[in-house]
């Protein structure tokens, strides 16, 4: 396989021309980070790589706004932001080798999800290369586009099956002046999850609530259940969570950041030391977390304010329970990370509550078809089936 890594955007929508001419399948990479998520990596012709797409291409700090390629990794713009006190509000694994494409195109995030949502809250324009030699650009670089349709949305989750990502434009947030952390460790499921409820009914407004099992505690350097409560705002502000938050033992400054590194990047980490290791993303309501978390022994770390619960299995063996209650339930259940020999044999998606993925993946394949008619793009990328 031959490794193409073009300085430019229109150098790279035209090697994606030439080898779609010829026929040859692609792999889209930046960094690589991305290599164990989704569908499993199929055969190549061409890796066809990001990485040296690394430039601001506009930066508009009265705006809140910024452009930049695709190739350049997230932990160096957010370095960047951060002299100006702002940041992209994304927080997602391996932030270390993240590029700002892969993070889109995979639509990673972190537990900041609650208070400031996901890359589609984020993306408010970008360019990406299509098999035909087009660069074709979406949204723009104003906060609120109101311009009707915006495809490049369809790109964000994608994995490269579509296009390629050569530019984001993102709206920007201002870095908080203070952030604190209220950790309550809990002696079962049933009070943390009190505990949770009468924080999401008060006035206060977190943007991460994340609880956190027994076994996912102790890699932390905790014990029983662990409720993570991490706030902004002025020295009034957090004393008011100071006050309504009683009982919690509270991080601040290093402490606080450390916390939540570690957080973040728990599936790196897991995935280290557990190489056979398959870490699910289960979508529930609000509500459904506590039926979840009592089928679970071992790590799992819910977002426990967005319904969104990422189990840790140390290999496939434990899979088709969780699955079997996922139909049940009719929560949704993805594949997140695994080895290449378990995405191979493994359904990797299930969309209950959508009606199964018959019908999901069937409208995929029409915009897939539009795009990529010869299926030469990441194939199988997309949870196995596109």
């Amino acid at each position: 396989m031959i490794e193409i890594a073009p300085s430019t955007a229109q150098d790279l929508s035209q090697v994606l021309h030439q080898a779609a001419s010829h026929s040859q399948r692609m792999r889209v990479i930046g960094h690589d980070s991305k290599r164990m998520m989704s569908g499993p990596v199929a055969p190549a012709d061409i890796a066809l790589s990001t990485a040296k797409l690394t430039r601001i291409l506009q930066y508009e700090p009265n705006d809140l706004t910024i452009s930049v390629e695709a190739g350049m990794p997230l932990a160096q713009v957010q370095a960047l932001l951060a002299n100006h006190n702002q940041m992209i509000a994304l927080d997602p694994p391996f932030l270390s080798q993240a590029t700002v494409g892969g993070v889109i195109a995979s639509n990673s995030s972190g537990p900041m999800r609650r208070g400031f949502g996901t890359a589609r809250d984020l993306v408010i324009g970008m360019t990406f290369a299509t098999l035909d030699g087009k660069l074709i650009s979406t949204g723009g670089m104003v906060v609120k586009n109101v311009a009707g349709l915006d495809i490049g949305k369809l790109m964000i989750g994608s994995f490269g099956t579509l296009g390629v990502i050569t530019s984001v434009n993102f709206r920007l947030h201002a870095r908080p002046p203070e952030t604190r952390t209220f950790l309550f460790s809990l002696p079962d499921l049933q009070t943390a999850i009190k505990k949770r409820d009468s924080i999401l009914a008060s006035v206060l407004q977190p943007f991460a609530i994340d609880l956190i099992s027994p076994a996912a505690a102790i890699r932390l350097g905790f014990r029983d259940f662990l409720l993570a409560v991490r706030a902004s705002g002025s020295s009034a502000v957090l004393q008011r969570y100071s006050r309504d938050l009683s009982g919690s033992a509270e991080l601040t400054e290093g402490q606080d950041a450390d916390f939540w590194g570690q957080v973040r990047e728990f599936a790196p980490e897991f995935l280290a030391r557990q190489p056979e290791g398959v870490v699910l993303r289960v979508s529930t309501t609000l509500a459904d977390i506590p039926a979840l978390l009592r089928l679970i022994s071992g790590p799992a770390i819910s977002r426990a304010g967005s319904g969104i619960t990422y189990v840790y299995l140390s290999s496939w063996r434990s899979v088709p329970p969780l699955w079997t209650a996922a139909v049940q339930g009719g929560w949704i259940i993805a594949v997140e990370f695994s080895p290449d020999d378990g995405r191979n044999a493994n359904e990797l998606l299930l969309l209950p509550s959508m009606g199964g993925t018959t019908n999901c993946f069937a409208m995929m394949k029409k915009v897939k078809q539009m795009f990529d008619p010869q299926s030469l793009l990441n194939r199988g990328r997309l949870y196995g089936r596109i």
